[in-house]
């Protein structure tokens, strides 16, 4: 979105199309670095109202796009109304939400490290009307909390290898750095999730994984070391591959 693009969106959103003194303090934040999404507080993102007043990483539009797309396969699916699904790496909960939002019935277990992110999407459940009773929000690694099995598994984890710190920050440093990087090469998470998410899904269940389109080719070569078979992958909006879909 170009600069101009954000001061628009932001008058009118935040100040109803005002000029005022508040207006202009945000364009100057936005000059050093701040992103409009924080000053406004919240995104949408699949018809849900994501709160960032936390500050957790901003739920992206090539994450929507795909995201969207699973939703329908979800609804298309027989069991839709007493489905269980886990939200790995929930971050703002974005991903969880949307299902909750377009699943009526369908429960979520929500696991994410950042502790202060537990908190953020539980005021994000509060914002959208959703029943507390359907999603379990748990702070923990991967995959403590996760309890029993599972229909769907959604994982969009940190991918972003630690040699491009510096590179990537430049350009995203008003996020938190967490929410981008691996511990290893780029592909440790989603090791972790390749080598235990059958251990967590039903028979006919279904794992989705985000990784960054340079990466495509090795995470097949994962998927198949740790032996998965039914493999496909769905688009950004852009035409590159940019998640795994994986059937037990």
């Amino acid at each position: 979105m170009k600069f101009e693009d954000k001061v628009k969106l932001l008058r009118e959103k935040k100040y109803k199309g005002r000029e005022t003194e508040q207006l202009l303090a945000d364009i100057k934040k936005m000059t050093e670095g701040e992103s409009v999404e924080y000053l406004l507080g919240e995104v949408t993102f699949c018809g849900v109202k994501v709160d960032l007043s936390l500050r957790p990483m901003i739920p992206r539009p090539e994450t929507e796009y795909w995201v969207k797309q699973a939703i329908d396969a979800i609804c298309h699916c027989e069991s839709k109304y007493t489905l269980r699904v886990l939200d790995l790496f929930s971050g703002s909960g974005n991903v969880g939400l949307s299902i909750l939002k377009h699943v009526p019935e369908a429960s979520i277990d929500m696991i994410e490290l950042d502790p202060k992110l537990k908190e953020q999407i539980e005021l994000s459940i509060v914002k959208n009307n959703i029943k507390r009773t359907r999603a379990r929000v748990v702070t923990g690694d991967t995959w403590t909390g996760a309890i029993g099995t599972y229909d769907y598994i959604m994982a969009v984890p940190p991918y972003v290898p630690p040699h491009m710190k510096e590179e990537v920050m430049k350009e995203l440093h008003a996020e938190d750095p967490l929410c981008f990087f691996d511990k290893e090469d780029g592909f440790y998470y989603h090791k972790q999730v390749l080598s235990h998410a059958r251990d967590f899904l039903k028979h006919d269940g279904v794992l989705y994984l985000e990784f960054d389109i340079t990466q495509r080719l090795r995470i097949e070569e994962l998927a198949k070391e740790y032996r998965w078979r039914d493999i496909t992958f769905l688009n950004d909006p852009y035409g590159s591959e940019c998640v795994m879909v994986c059937k037990v």
